[in-house]
């Protein structure tokens, strides 16, 4: 009996509108407050697993470590950039720039003081500048708006690319051991953010009803799966006549995990495309019902930048003057990769991003509810509180 368990090293492939239409749609958070937020977060997910589903369709991303990231390019770049960035979030264009910008700030600099490093969610943010750039007196200060450590270090040293590596480490707590792999040629800046979730259940699933069942592959195939049952109780549902969706509570009350899948024959991720709302966790009613789905262990290695440049980064990021609020030394973003680890088992779920970008000098309920995620699935693991969504994803396979 094995567990549900997916490896990527690099995952690049065409678009997908069913995608899009799926994870952004109606979807909104869970409070006015977070709505615009959590909007952009969805639709920011929607548009990269669109972008980088490859030939079985697995992906997984984090829109939360990534928007981190881009906001600290972002305080540090000129208008042309910033204007870019607020685009490729997945805010609506005809919104005020500043005022998304600063939720999203706000958003993500509330963490570290929210749980005090104790809770379910840590996220930080690091920056380092190399020297060589000869950044400007207020560099500091702009960056740290995000709560951001920032530094100067010289990034050609491999001491400062293990430090990178070991800061990586310890804020994922060793899940994500190392981001770069080597020290950086004309290096200019790396930007970093990192997260770790680990939670239980509200209702764990009960070891002891764990079996091997089949999961359905889109090819036809089965493949045996550790299926996980929760006992019969009351859980939050959705459903019509194709697909039926779960909403699971840990025992922090911040955090759900929404997982949606098809009632009859496996579907491939744009087929999924009338359920936008879904995933923001619009719609759900309490239930009784039970829940079984696979244990899950995904991991993922992903070059970002040649999507964000399709999604309209290009022309802003090529720009000698892109980053002039740090420097009048020219700049060009040059990668921004990501690394994401899923683990779902009975007792509760943890999950890990990291995300490094650098700079180069130069250029329906029924009474009761029964859902089997026994084929193809996409999931949403969000924070209710800020609409930050820590993973998203399409499973296809085992």
């Amino acid at each position: 009996m094995n567990d549900f368990q997916i490896t990527r090293r690099t995952l690049l492939g065409a678009a997908s509108g069913g995608l899009y239409a799926l994870f952004s749609g109606h979807a909104r958070a869970d409070s006015p407050q977070n709505g615009v937020l959590g909007r952009s977060q969805l639709r920011l997910g929607s548009r990269l697993v669109g972008r980088l589903a490859d030939a079985d369709g697995t992906v997984m991303v984090s829109p939360a470590s990534l928007a981190a990231v881009l906001a600290m390019l972002a305080a540090g770049g000129g208008a042309p950039l910033g204007k870019a960035i607020h685009q490729v979030l997945g805010f609506d264009a005809s919104a005020k720039q500043e005022q998304d910008m600063a939720a999203l700030r706000s958003a993500v600099g509330q963490i570290p003081g929210r749980f005090g490093g104790e809770g379910p969610l840590v996220l930080a943010n690091m920056i380092v500048l190399d020297p060589a750039v000869k950044p400007a007196a207020d560099a500091a200060a702009r960056l740290s708006v995000v709560g951001a450590e920032v530094s100067v270090e010289d990034l050609r040293h491999a001491e400062t690319i293990q430090r990178i590596n070991q800061w990586v480490a310890g804020r994922t707590r060793n899940v994500i051991p190392s981001i770069l792999d080597q020290a950086l040629d004309q290096p200019g800046l790396v930007a970093l953010s990192a997260l770790h979730f680990r939670d239980k259940w509200r209702v764990p699933f009960d070891p002891t009803h764990t079996r091997a069942e089949k999961f359905h592959l889109l090819s036809g195939r089965t493949v045996d799966a550790a299926m996980m049952y929760v006992p019969d109780g009351s859980y939050r549902f959705r459903q019509n006549r194709e697909f039926i969706a779960a909403e699971l509570a840990y025992a922090n009350d911040d955090f759900r995990l929404v997982v949606v899948t098809s009632k009859a024959e496996p579907v491939r991720a744009g087929e999924f495309a009338s359920l936008g709302a879904w995933l923001g966790g619009e719609g759900f009613a309490e239930s009784a019902g039970i829940v079984a789905m696979p244990r899950v262990r995904l991991s993922v290695h992903v070059d970002l930048l040649k999507s964000l440049d399709a999604m309209g980064l290009a022309p802003a990021r090529l720009r000698r003057d892109a980053f002039s609020a740090l420097t009048k030394a020219p700049m060009v973003l040059s990668h921004v990769v990501q690394k994401a680890e899923l683990r779902i088992d009975e007792e509760g779920t943890e999950a890990a991003a990291a995300t490094a970008a650098t700079a180069s000098r130069g250029a329906l309920t029924g009474s009761y509810t029964k859902m089997i995620v026994d084929k193809p699935f996409v999931f949403a693991l969000r924070d209710r509180r800020t609409g930050l969504v820590l993973l998203c994803g399409y499973v296809a396979t085992v």
